[in-house]
């Protein structure tokens, strides 16, 4: 029985994904997530009782499509130093490991997040969480580094990764843009490294409004 309630629940939130897939934030609803998945509007509801709850966990759905892609490649890499992996599966130049599909959806949920602040709590858990694995990556590999040093530049990656993606994603340009941003992260982590004295009076990266 749990195990039938968890399908239709990954059943409703794939739907609900390729409905902001295809049609945007502005149409979703119960309604439309419903004739999306082919199921009532009551059953929907019933897994899902608020959109801010279908959103919310829909973020996790596809957040975990990215974290099993990573451990299999984490597997397969098979040494301490993952970073080039790292960076090269979020620009899409990773030729095993593809990013998962539909990947403007998360501008979707930015957007989303503007009016729920669970919704932007759990984007920026995720965002944090995914900065701390690139810092720990960086102090692997560059230990001479500070840890200042490598959270701005997690911090800088994260920003330039999701700018990528909603270029690429959701405003059509090529693919082989990921190339350019690639190369413009080893050239910021060099230039860290001839100067990795932080700027003066800057705010800790990650830092939020109370």
């Amino acid at each position: 029985m749990v195990e039938k309630s968890l399908e239709k629940k990954q059943h409703i939130l794939h739907a609900a994904t390729l409905l902001l897939h295809e049609q945007g934030l502005q149409k979703l609803s119960f309604e439309n997530v419903a004739k999306q998945a082919g199921l009532s509007r009551q059953l929907v509801r019933y897994y899902f009782g608020e959109l801010d709850k279908l959103v919310a966990e829909l973020c996790d759905h596809l957040a975990g499509a990215y974290r099993n892609i990573l451990v299999s490649g984490i597997a397969d890499v098979r040494r301490v130093e993952r970073l080039d992996f790292f960076l090269d599966f979020f620009f899409g130049l990773s030729d095993e490991y593809a990013m998962p599909e539909y990947l403007e959806v998360y501008d979707a949920m930015v957007a989303y997040s503007v009016g729920s602040l669970e919704m932007r709590n759990r984007m920026c858990l995720q965002y944090k969480t995914l900065g701390d694995v690139i810092q720990h990556e960086l102090g692997i590999v560059h230990p001479e580094l500070d840890e200042r040093a490598c959270q701005e530049l997690s911090y800088l990656f994260v920003s330039m990764m999701h700018a990528h993606w909603s270029f690429v994603a959701t405003l059509g340009h090529t693919s082989d843009h990921g190339k350019l941003t690639r190369q413009a992260i080893d050239r910021l982590i060099a230039s860290y490294l001839d100067n990795p004295k932080p700027v003066d009076g800057l705010e800790r990266p990650w830092a939020r409004r109370d």
